[in-house]
C-alpha cells in the first residue's frame, strides 16, 4: 500500500475545507487479485449535516441508511438512489456531526484511455465496481478503497469553480449554494 494514503485527520476539517482539498487527490481501488484503479478526483459536492435541507442527515435525521454519517470522520458512505446506483461519499468532521463529501467526477490516471473521464457519480461507482459492501469502509485503513495525496498536481492545481449541487430542487435555499466543486482543467472535460 502506498505511504501517501490520507490520514483521519485530513477528513475532520470543516467539510467545505475537505470537499476543495479533494480535489486532485487520487482515489484508489484495489481488487482482490491485486489490480488497481487510479482515478484524480475532479468533482466533488459538500453536505452539511443537521442544517442542510439536501443532506439525509437533516433536522437531526439518523436512520440505518445515514448511520455511517454519525460515525468517525474517514469512512465511505455508499447508499443506493433511484433503485440503481451507488453513490460514494466520504464522512467529515467528527462523530455526532453527520457531514459528508460526495465524489461526482475523477480522471483515470492513465491517460492511454478514449475517454479518460468518469463524470457522474453512479458512473464513477460503477467504473470502480463499488456497491454497498462499501459502506463504512475506514478510507484510512483499507486495502480495497482509499484516498491518496497527489503531489504533482498539488504544485499545480487549476482553478477551482464554484456551482450549485446537482438534483436537489427540493432543499429550498439550500438547492442554490455553490458547494459542488470543480476542477477547470485545461482541457475539454464536459465537466463544466
Amino acid at each position: 500500500m502506498s505511504t501517501n494514503i490520507l490520514n483521519r485527520e485530513f477528513y475532520t476539517k470543516p467539510t467545505l475545507s475537505v470537499a476543495k482539498a479533494l480535489l486532485g487527490k487520487i482515489l484508489v481501488r484495489q481488487f482482490d487479485e491485486g489490480h488497481l484503479i487510479r482515478v484524480v478526483i475532479t468533482e466533488v459536492e459538500a453536505y452539511l449535516g443537521i442544517k442542510d435541507k439536501a443532506c439525509h442527515s437533516y433536522g437531526g435525521r439518523r436512520t440505518p441508511r445515514n448511520e455511517i454519517m454519525w460515525g468517525e470522520a474517514g469512512h465511505a458512505y455508499i447508499y443506493f438512489t433511484y433503485g440503481l446506483h451507488y453513490l460514494l461519499n466520504v464522512v467529515t468532521r467528527s462523530e455526532g456531526v453527520p457531514e459528508a463529501v460526495l465524489i461526482r467526477a475523477g480522471l483515470r490516471d492513465n491517460f492511454m484511455h478514449v475517454h479518460p473521464f468518469v463524470s457522474g457519480p453512479a458512473r464513477l461507482t460503477k467504473f470502480l465496481q463499488v456497491d454497498k459492501s462499501f459502506n463504512g469502509e475506514d478510507l484510512t485503513t483499507s486495502r480495497r478503497l482509499w484516498l491518496e495525496d497527489n503531489r504533482a498536481f498539488n504544485a499545480t492545481l487549476p482553478k477551482i469553480i464554484k456551482k450549485p449541487r446537482v438534483g436537489i430542487d427540493y432543499a429550498e435555499e439550500f438547492a442554490d449554494k455553490k458547494w459542488r466543486l470543480l476542477l477547470m482543467l485545461p482541457i475539454n472535460t464536459g465537466l463544466q
